[in-house]
């Protein structure tokens, strides 16, 4: 039992290239996975738009307030320009502006969660009001619930660098490169979801 107690394990940090390597693949794993999260929730739009079952696609009164749709596509587009600033400014050696611009990143994205649910208060339908909102309430909570991970994510970034600097592990240019990548990806598919849900 002795023997047990004294044995130390050391464990060997991977090399920065191919920790670097592993988040560039890690973060089009996500990308490609969110794409197909989305995929059906398209389907379902262009299926029972075509299908109109009864005329209930789109009943009379069933009608998204487009307003609340901006406001959510501001806050994705917004959260993901500053983190990308940020970026930008841990480039440029200037670490404490990175970390301004990634908090309001972080507070942007938040928003827009919290917008998405201010929204299911005044849309005045559910899923049962037909076709399309069966497809919008999904669709939309969908976005929301994958913006608040990934806020979650920018969080865990930000307060890593807080702490230890950027040059720790979970704080570094890599994650950073891999955080935008996402939130760029991520504010283009809620131009689509603006323009199907919203739009169309």
């Amino acid at each position: 039992m002795s023997d047990v107690a004294a044995t130390h394990v050391t464990i060997e940090p991977e090399p920065p290239e191919l920790q670097e390597r592993n988040l560039w693949v890690a973060t089009r794993l996500l990308v490609s996975s969110t794409i197909f999260l989305f995929v059906p929730f398209v389907f379902a739009y262009v299926y029972l738009a075509a299908l109109d079952t009864a005329a209930m696609w789109r009943p009379p009164g069933v009608q998204a307030p487009i307003g609340w749709g901006i406001a959510v596509l501001a806050c994705a587009v917004v959260s993901a320009g500053l983190v990308a600033w940020a970026r930008a400014e841990l480039a440029s050696k200037r670490s404490s502006t990175s970390r301004l611009l990634l908090g309001l990143g972080l507070v942007a994205g938040i928003a827009g969660v919290v917008v998405q649910v201010l929204e299911f208060w005044h849309i005045g339908f559910g899923p049962k009001d037909g076709g399309f909102a069966s497809v919008f309430v999904g669709w939309s909570l969908m976005y929301a619930l994958v913006l608040l991970f990934t806020m979650i994510w920018l969080e865990t970034i930000l307060v890593s660098a807080i702490r230890n600097g950027f040059g720790s592990p979970g704080s570094g240019r890599s994650e950073l490169d891999g955080i935008v990548f996402f939130l760029v990806f991520y504010a283009g598919l809620g131009a689509l979801s603006f323009m199907f849900l919203y739009l169309l």
